[in-house]
């Protein structure tokens, strides 16, 4: 695939997101983190992602992994890498790179690399292949730490029915949740 054939996927898929209603988000990110919880109940730490307003969101699932126990760990830019960072309420995120809640100076850096990581994305498939948003930022983290289990979070219709084209940076995941279904990736 061509970055231009990206750019095109990406396009399509920013443009359907922003269709639906709050309400439809909200309920479809609810549906898809119960179907994702289970997959994360041995882990005693999670890394996550803050949601931006068109992306499936991660507060109700956050709020649960808070109150289960589980360390939870977000995302920091700095340079062209991204390190995790223990969160332990909304009120530790700060506005961050490209305006995405990030956690703040005084949330110590989280090690632990076997921590699975609830990946944002663009487009998956059900092989675990992922179109990011260009950056390259989780890319670049899972060639840095390759233990990480890879968990794919997104709306259904954000999951390609034919294998997304790969580069040998790419990451699979090791499943993707969905509002409707799991798929566990080879």
């Amino acid at each position: 695939m061509t970055e231009e054939e990206k750019s095109a996927v990406r396009r399509k898929i920013k443009a359907l997101r922003r269709q639906l209603t709050e309400k439809e988000k909200e309920e479809k990110s609810l549906a898809a983190c119960h179907l994702l919880l289970p997959l994360l109940s041995g882990a005693s730490s999670v890394f996550c992602y803050a949601d931006l307003p068109s992306e499936l969101g991660t507060d109700a699932l956050l709020k649960e992994l808070w109150a289960r126990g589980t360390e939870t760990a977000l995302p920091r830019v700095e340079g062209q890498q991204i390190y995790f960072y223990r969160v332990r309420s909304f009120s530790d995120l700060k506005p961050g790179a490209m305006g995405i809640r990030e956690p703040g100076p005084d949330c110590p850096i989280v090690c632990r690399p076997d921590a699975p990581v609830i990946t944002p994305g663009l487009a998956f498939d059900r092989c675990g292949g992922r179109i990011g948003y260009g950056g390259g930022y989780y890319d670049r983290f899972f060639f840095r730490e390759p233990g990480h289990p890879a968990f794919g979070l997104c709306f259904s219709f954000q999951v390609a029915e034919e294998p997304l084209p790969r580069e040998g940076h790419d990451h699979l995941m090791n499943a993707v949740i969905t509002e409707q279904a799991v798929w566990l990736c080879c």
